[in-house]
């Protein structure tokens, strides 16, 4: 199984708002909500009421978005929720393109990690991971998938054979 390809993508999906990002020249962020709540002391934004966050190539659609940042605006970690909440990563490829969605959506900037609970679902391509919840660890590029909370369902992963473009045809 193409477990690295699939953790690349998350990881490319992590918004690309964290410090991990640092090579990269950060990208302005973009918020449409319905109602706005900052606390500067706290470091706590709350966006509600068909929340959008767009960065450079992705993007997070919400009920409520919850943004907790350190000085500087860093951010440390976002929590997305909705019926569903759902990211999209828009990158150049097909099979690089990559989406989510599930109840709630939990990204820890500080230790690359996301997880989606709740009717969970994630797609790469035509590669896809359904379950009640997935959890990625960027770090440790490890991926986990299973019931939270004790609930029901299991485990679906499709995954598809890469497309060898190399193969050439054989002369007749």
């Amino acid at each position: 199984m193409c477990w690295s390809r699939v953790g690349l993508a998350m990881g490319l999906v992590l918004f690309l708002t964290a410090a991990s990002a640092a090579e990269l020249e950060p990208q302005p962020i973009y918020i449409e909500s319905d109602s706005l709540k900052i606390d500067e002391i706290k470091g706590v934004s709350v966006y509600k009421g068909r929340v959008v966050f767009r960065q450079g190539p992705d993007s997070l659609k919400a009920d409520e978005l919850v943004i907790y940042a350190e000085r500087r605006q860093q951010i440390k970690k976002i929590i997305a929720t909705g019926k569903p909440a759902r990211f999209e990563h828009q990158a150049e490829l097909a099979e690089e393109r990559s989406w989510g969605e599930a109840e709630k959506i939990v990204y820890e900037a500080q230790a690359s990690r996301i997880v989606l609970k709740g009717g969970a679902h994630f797609q790469q391509g035509e590669n896809q991971f359904t379950g009640n919840l997935i959890e990625y660890d960027a770090e440790k590029k490890l991926v986990k998938a299973g019931k939270s909370g004790g609930g029901e369902g299991r485990v679906q992963i499709v995954i598809h054979p890469r497309k060898n473009i190399d193969r050439v045809a054989a002369p007749k």
